[in-house]
């Protein structure tokens, strides 16, 4: 055990171990769109909607709730053993926001049966093309991840028309937590290979920048889609989850023999990651605004744009007041053991040539499993917590005052 200890106090003090074991950091969640033709029908609201006391919530993570509930088939670090594929949480903003203006949101108990009003799915991309994917967290009947075609589809607005619909998505289409992966990957300026390089010669790269492109469009199409059978449609953007350096708390990294794998990470590329987070943030947030604009282009008067890009401004995670979950303290000799099993696969790998690749099977299957326990550790790190939750509710009620 004392070994174990002192192995996790030296991993800790380097840079390049740390940016190893952080191979599960960041598990950012949210997605989901997509309606492929414009329709021929004016998007004027109807009475019906105008009229209606129901609120519906779309989107991917953030207004699901994710952290405060559990989408997946198994339990997770920070909620209790029982809470498995739970339907969307009513402390996220979208049941706040409908409460707030005395409107009904009924919320599915579970998270397969897409029923109800709050119909928000952790990890729904807004362009069904973004995750062809089998549905990892509703495998029975196997079919495709789902998206926000699919809450569309099941919101019936045609049928039951709506006061409100409140839309987030598009940050799965980019896969946002890998491009904050491979900034946290880094060490000196030298890309470790992990997660995704979202931004060269900063701006997105091209590869980003045509998810964007076909995010606005999915999004405009769902807007224009919904237009006559809502009477507002709230269309949020995304808040900043990681800090400035200046904003991260001294202590956030390590404790009484426990270890947070995000802090750690983030402490080691700080001004890199926050300024490449800046960048595709930006982006993703421009394809948001862009989508509302091209909806008004085509006549709809009935869609708002909800800025909550500040929202979070010195409450990221690893500050001192964090409205992100942030990361779990994981022991630090669970930490050596994985962290161990990890490097010994990399080292393996990289020497193929001289023992083959075979001979490497046994330490890659130990470093898979390592990796998925460490997993469990950041599974919400930039998720909100419920402060985080009802800054973003607040930030709607107020951007809403007077048109819902």
């Amino acid at each position: 055990m004392g070994r174990m200890r002192t192995w996790g106090a030296a991993a800790r003090r380097s840079p390049v171990a740390w940016a190893l074991v952080t191979v599960a950091v960041l598990a950012l969640v949210v997605g989901g769109v997509v309606l492929a033709t414009r329709p021929a029908r004016s998007p004027a609201p109807t009475a019906p909607a105008l009229t209606s006391t129901r609120a519906v919530a779309l989107g991917d993570s953030v207004p699901y709730g994710h952290g405060l509930h559990n989408p997946y088939l198994t339990p997770q670090v920070g909620l209790p053993a029982a809470w498995v594929s739970q339907g969307p949480s009513s402390a996220a903003y979208p049941s706040q926001v409908a409460s707030h203006f005395g409107l009904t949101m009924t919320v599915r108990p579970t998270n397969c049966a897409l029923t109800g009003d709050q119909l928000a799915i952790s990890g729904a991309v807004a362009d069904a093309a973004d995750n062809t994917a089998r549905d990892g967290q509703c495998p029975v009947p196997s079919q495709q991840a789902r998206n926000l075609g699919d809450e569309v589809e099941a919101a019936a607005l045609s049928r039951h028309p709506a006061r409100l619909v409140t839309i987030q998505d598009g940050a799965d289409d980019i896969d946002f937590a890998q491009c904050l992966l491979h900034q946290l990957a880094s060490v000196g300026g030298v890309a470790l290979g992990l997660g995704t390089q979202c931004v060269q010669n900063g701006a997105v790269t091209p590869a980003v920048a045509a998810k964007l492109a076909d995010v606005r469009t999915s999004l405009a199409s769902a807007i224009e889609g919904m237009a006559p059978d809502v009477g507002t449609i709230a269309v949020l953007d995304y808040y900043q989850p990681i800090p400035s350096p200046s904003q991260i708390a001294d202590d956030t990294s390590a404790s009484h023999l426990h270890t947070n794998l995000v802090c750690s990470g983030l402490e080691a590329n700080a001004a890199s990651t926050a300024a490449a987070a800046h960048v595709v943030l930006d982006a993703l947030n421009s394809s948001i605004a862009g989508a509302v604009a091209d909806a008004r282009a085509q006549h709809v008067t009935n869609v708002r744009l909800i800025d909550v890009a500040s929202t979070f401004e010195g409450h990221g995670i690893c500050t001192t007041d964090p409205y992100v979950f942030s990361g779990e303290p994981v022991p630090d000799a669970t930490l050596a053991a994985d962290a161990a099993d990890i490097l010994a696969a990399k080292t393996c790998t990289d020497t193929d040539a001289l023992h083959g690749a075979a001979a490497c099977t046994g330490l890659t299957a130990s470093a898979t499993r390592a990796e998925a326990e460490l997993e469990g550790y950041v599974w919400r790190a930039a998720h909100p917590d419920s402060a985080g939750q009802r800054a973003l509710a607040a930030a709607a009620e107020d951007q809403l005052r007077g048109r819902v």
